[in-house]
């Protein structure tokens, strides 16, 4: 971009701009449309973002000529709302960089919870089928003891067998389990501490 080396305009002008006469507007914007671009570089780093940024000013410039003072440092004035806009998207930048990491980390604890649930869902099916498998007392022992809670005692009055035998049921359902889940053990000790 060329620089202009006139760092006035006319008062007249301003207050044209002010009034909304485009042509006055044309003519302010060629006069200060370099300047705000080489101030605008200097913080920005990139050309095309500069001229983004120049643009914008002017098009602030346009929505706010009516609050323009003609008899104000006008240089200044576009000076302080071309540092206004680099800030504003340097906010949005590390806005959205925060954003960002938020929503990685979101995803990965969200993607590691989804993996834990499928993990305990097979682990879950696992059982349930070993379960099944056992023999039919095993079996009704081992779930009115671990799924239905009740005591040792409590089962043998229900089924009418000896405590001593509802501890051998359930030694010999816990090893099966065990033996079924020898290949899952070690994963499932990795997503406790996960």
């Amino acid at each position: 971009m060329k620089i202009h080396r006139n760092t006035s305009v006319s008062t007249a002008s301003i207050q044209e701009l002010k009034n909304g006469d485009e042509k006055a507007f044309g003519d302010i914007f060629h006069h200060f449309s370099d300047r705000v671009f080489n101030f605008a570089q200097k913080y920005i780093h990139n050309p095309a973002d500069a001229e983004e940024v120049t643009q914008e000013v002017f098009v602030k410039l346009w929505e706010t000529r009516k609050a323009v003072d003609p008899s104000a440092n006008f240089s200044a004035y576009l000076y302080t709302i071309t540092r206004n806009l680099i800030f504003n998207r340097h906010k949005k930048k590390v806005n959205e960089w925060a954003y960002l990491d938020y929503l990685k980390n979101y995803l990965n604890k969200t993607n590691n919870d989804t993996e834990h649930a499928v993990f305990l869902g097979e682990l879950s099916e696992i059982i349930k089928k070993n379960i099944q498998q056992m023999p039919e007392k095993r079996r009704v022992v081992f779930e009115l003891s671990r799924t239905k809670g009740l005591s040792h005692k409590e089962i043998g009055n229900k089924l009418n067998i000896s405590t001593k035998t509802i501890e051998v049921h359930i030694g010999l359902a816990l090893k099966e389990l065990r033996l079924a889940l020898k290949d899952y053990y070690i994963i499932a000790l990795l997503f406790v501490w996960l």
